[in-house]
């Protein structure tokens, strides 16, 4: 019975991480939000909003946008913050020496 409810509250812990993670980056993402502008401005075209429904609209999204903006820039490092810990390289030698090929340059 322990090991079932071990096996459940991970999973549930599994779960709630990721949905945690998306919300995450969606609240960093303001790409949804000039969507909905654009489709402000779509409705305002057909004539589905008035004008000052839209200007309403485009305050509230607009400044939903700047902070979205702001909080990005909070989280950015300062710059001269990063510092280069370790470096990844490979090499390819004369693999082909011998099939009659000149060595690359």
């Amino acid at each position: 019975m322990i090991v079932l409810d071990r096996l459940l509250v991970g999973g549930i812990r599994f779960v709630l991480d990721k949905l945690l993670e998306v919300a995450e980056a969606e609240a960093s993402d303001d790409s949804s939000l000039r969507e909905e502008l654009l489709a402000a401005q779509m409705q305002l075209d057909l004539g589905e909003i008035t004008e000052a429904e839209y200007a309403a609209r485009e305050r509230e999204i607009l400044a939903a946008i700047r902070e979205v903006r702001e909080r990005n820039r909070e989280d950015a490092p300062a710059p001269g913050a990063f510092r280069v810990t370790g470096v990844e390289a490979s090499f390819e030698g004369d693999e082909h020496a011998g099939s009659g090929r000149p060595p690359r340059r």
